[in-house]
């Protein structure tokens, strides 16, 4: 049996015109029509205030959620700063629009719900689009295209010859709310939610507490490197839910949006997220993957 997963209104300007002698001759009809169009541009005026980019600029300070827990594309170095693929991106951003970058870090589970309730302006967190999230967030244009696989013992390689063999599989995800953990629902898998860090993960994977550890491929590649251990490789068939990621806005906040995308996109004309990709994840992830192989999010 397949184990699942836990996880202003405008007032009114119209019909208000007392003809109160009405000398010119004007028709009533002409009026009302009038007023109508009044009442159009004034609902365009209120449309067009959307302030989210202006507050930003004038304050000269954007706030960004991030955890920090995340490498390559968010963590703390050595020296215990915060950097990553997407930490740095934001800087490039930051620094082409004048303003000062502050990062909030915080679980990965809260990063939504902070800019939910205004705590802060951007989350980045390599943040899939879905359909889900577009429904309470904005996105700006996506800077890398991925894709999920999962990290086995070496020995049990070539065994897993697509997604769908994780079917009955016991499997780690990092978080019960990533996309990650709702494929592994989807496929049929096992799955266990760590929020321990992924090392707890690879010795489990190595012992044989679990069977797979479901990540971005990228990502993947990068903690191989990092943990260093020929007992665990990544099972390269297994490919699934294609993502395209994303710095993420509150929804309506169009402006900011459109702010951001625009500087990104002058930064991806000059090479510069290019060569962000491939100094962080050791490849350029600024070109949609081709997706024949690859296993939709809903398991199918």
């Amino acid at each position: 049996m397949k184990k699942k997963l836990l996880l202003t209104s405008l007032v009114s300007m119209g019909g208000l015109l007392f003809a109160c002698g009405n000398d010119d001759g004007a028709e009533p009809e002409l009026i009302e029509e009038s007023t109508d169009d009044a009442t159009e541009e004034a609902i365009q005026d209120t449309a067009d205030e959307e302030t989210s980019w202006a507050d930003i600029e004038e304050e000269g300070t954007l706030t960004v959620g991030t955890s920090g827990t995340y490498a390559p594309i968010t963590f703390f170095d050595e020296n215990n700063e915060l950097t990553g693929f997407e930490v740095e991106l934001v800087r490039e951003i930051g620094e082409r629009l004048d303003l000062e970058v502050v990062f909030e870090t915080m679980d990965f589970d809260g990063i939504l719900p902070a800019l939910r309730n205004g705590q802060i302006d951007v989350a980045a967190h390599d943040f899939a689009i879905t359909e889900e999230r577009l429904e309470i967030f904005d996105f700006v244009d996506p800077h890398k295209f991925s894709y999920g696989s999962i990290i086995v013992r070496a020995e049990d390689q070539d065994t897993f010859e697509s997604a769908y063999d994780l079917e009955g599989v016991d499997v780690a995800v990092g978080s019960l709310t990533s996309n990650y953990a709702i494929f592994a629902d989807n496929i049929g898998a096992n799955g266990t939610a760590y929020d321990g860090g992924v090392e707890a993960i690879l010795r489990d994977v190595m012992n044989g507490n679990q069977d797979a550890y479901l990540n971005d491929h990228l990502v993947l590649l990068n903690t191989l490197n990092e943990f260093d251990d020929d007992r665990l490789a990544i099972a390269e068939d297994v490919k699934f839910h294609s993502t395209e990621s994303a710095m993420a806005v509150l929804q309506g906040n169009e402006s900011l949006r459109d702010q951001l995308s625009e500087t990104l996109q002058e930064l991806m004309d000059e090479g510069i997220v290019s060569d962000l990709s491939m100094e962080f994840l050791g490849a350029d992830v600024t070109e949609p993957v081709d997706q024949s192989e690859v296993v939709g999010l809903d398991g199918e």
